[in-house]
């Protein structure tokens, strides 16, 4: 269990803590839309603002690729990042690693290892 997450977090019975993981990824993507995604196909003339990552792909092939430290201050503010990156994961919903939950991707000419969340989250009908 990770040590920032609230008490009231770590005792809530699991199909919450799912529930609470799928919805507070969700709500970040759907509360910023693209603007604090910058594309990777046809870059902005000007830097995205407070920039959370990136973005790539549209409808169902759209993938939101985030940094580490975005992922765990930002998104899982208050929750355990490995059990909501678990979460995703097992519901096909973020594309892991074989060897975790971050992956490579070549980002502005560089490897960077990201969280993928995949277009999967967004259209998943039941958050639990």
């Amino acid at each position: 269990m990770h040590v920032g997450a609230p008490k009231q977090v770590r005792s809530m019975p699991l199909y919450r803590r799912v529930h609470a993981a799928l919805s507070a990824v969700r709500l970040f993507i759907e509360q910023h839309g693209d603007s604090r995604f910058e594309p990777l196909q046809n870059a902005l003339p000007r830097p995205v603002n407070n920039r959370a990552g990136w973005r790539k792909g549209e409808g169902v092939d759209r993938r939101w690729l985030i940094p580490k430290e975005v992922w765990k201050s930002e998104i899982c503010a208050g929750q355990d990042p490995t059990f909501v990156a678990r979460t995703l994961a097992e519901r096909g919903m973020l594309l892991r690693a074989s060897d975790g939950f971050q992956r490579v991707e070549n980002i502005e000419g560089r490897s960077m290892r990201v969280y993928v969340v995949t277009a999967a989250l967004m259209s998943e009908p039941d958050c639990g």
